[in-house]
């Protein structure tokens, strides 16, 4: 099979899931947990420059290190570093996630400890509950939530990514929420937005 036969195959998520080739990451990358030295014995400059560099071959590899949380460099480097002997599956289209916590891990004790991305959507998914709400009611619940999951994500700059659509001091003059360009379902306006396909 040429590039040009490459260019034309695809396969489907699910497809390469379950067909991609798993393989040690160790064995794959040629980087043993061992050659990476534990965080207290490198410096803040050193842990930086050692992680983001980990993190691009990672991505390079399509094995994405992802969280979800604002979480200090160190304990980031910490967690790599404790779950580089994981398998990966080797994937040519699709991206896969390096594994945060070993199976079978207690949420909260992982390497990531208080910072624990699967800690943290527990806590998330169990604020949402099936209850009789009143939209009022739902919207406010839901512009608590929010902020609570912007809060954990961004630190103290989650104000930079405020859900004005969520909160009702921000609702147009009509007492709706204000349109941030994603459309409100007008079709004039949308057949404005594709003009190019008549």
């Amino acid at each position: 099979m040429n590039h040009d036969d490459d260019v034309l195959f695809w396969i489907s998520q699910e497809e390469e899931e379950a067909t991609a080739p798993v393989r040690a990451l160790e064995e794959w990358t040629g980087i043993r947990k061992e050659q990476l030295p534990p965080a207290e014995m490198l410096s803040d400059d050193q842990v930086h420059r050692l992680l983001e560099s980990l993190k691009a071959m990672l991505h390079a590899y399509n094995w994405g290190f992802v969280l979800q949380i604002e979480v200090p460099e160190r304990i980031q480097y910490a967690g790599l570093r404790d779950n580089f002997s994981q398998d990966a599956k080797v994937k040519q289209f699709h991206y896969g996630f390096f594994e945060l916590c070993r199976p079978g891990t207690v949420h909260g004790k992982c390497a990531f400890g208080e910072y624990c991305n699967c800690l943290f959507f527990d806590e998330l998914f169990s604020r949402f509950e099936d209850e009789d709400l009143t939209p009022e009611e739902e919207r406010a619940r839901d512009l608590a939530n929010e902020i609570h999951y912007l809060q954990k994500k961004h630190g103290d700059e989650w104000t930079k990514y405020y859900p004005y659509h969520l909160d009702p001091e921000y609702d147009d003059e009509n007492g709706k929420p204000y349109n941030y360009g994603f459309g409100d379902g007008n079709d004039e306006e949308e057949d404005e937005d594709n003009w190019w396909r008549k």
